[in-house]
């Protein structure tokens, strides 16, 4: 992999350019659960400067995607059942609620919106892009609460999703047939949506959740996280 590095006239400063690279390298995957980061490896790779690596990783640690050992540094921690556990809960309860609201209350613009999401999702799984398919898919779900009218309930799930990033990048990795996954899951929650049907759009919207983290954990480990 070519090295990444700042592009000249980007916005923000340098620590916040850092920033932005390490935390998507973490989101993605690139560096192992559990693996301290190298300051000499991550200068060499990303070409970031000691003092906005630190100011990064601090930043990093504060969103709990990096843990600090003293006289060690910043470790990337490994995501931990319970915390998968919790993020699974989170997700069943609120988007459960979040669907019925919007089959309720979405207008056909937003309606018509969540269609193109729902296409854009195809086209980035058809390509194979793993960054695109997280990204299409977050907004897809983020769409939906949009839908529900309540600025609460959004706040609560886009929370939760932007901590679930790291778990959506193996879910992609894991699944084996990801643009049939895509069409067969999404698609009923946006023809149950159209038609205001707010059980059907419960039902749809749980059984994409389930059907990604059973990938991801296995269906042993999913029974135990019920």
């Amino acid at each position: 992999m070519a090295p990444r590095s700042f592009l000249p006239g980007a916005n923000g400063t340098q620590a916040d350019q850092a920033y932005s690279l390490l935390k998507q390298s973490i989101l993605r995957g690139e560096f192992p659960e559990g693996a301290f980061l190298s300051e000499s490896e991550i200068a060499r790779r990303f070409r970031i400067g000691r003092t906005p690596f630190r100011e990064a990783c601090n930043r990093l640690h504060n969103e709990q995607l990096l843990d600090l050992v003293p006289r060690r540094g910043f470790l990337v921690p490994e995501m931990s059942f319970h915390e998968v556990r919790d993020l699974l809960e989170a997700r069943l309860i609120l988007e459960g609620v979040i669907a019925e609201l919007a089959a309720k209350r979405a207008d056909p613009s937003q309606i018509a919106a969540l269609e193109g999401l729902y296409k854009t999702a195809l086209q980035a799984a058809a390509k194979g892009s793993m960054d695109d398919q997280v990204h299409a898919n977050t907004e897809f779900h983020l769409q939906i609460a949009r839908m529900a009218h309540n600025r609460e309930l959004e706040a609560l799930l886009r929370g939760v999703l932007d901590r679930s990033t790291r778990l959506f990048y193996l879910i992609v990795r894991s699944s084996p047939t990801l643009e049939r996954d895509t069409h067969d899951l999404l698609k009923p929650i946006v023809q149950a949506i159209r038609k205001k049907d707010p059980a059907a759009a419960h039902k749809a919207v749980i059984r994409d959740i389930t059907h990604g983290q059973m990938n991801v954990l296995g269906r042993e480990l999913w029974e135990k996280a019920r």
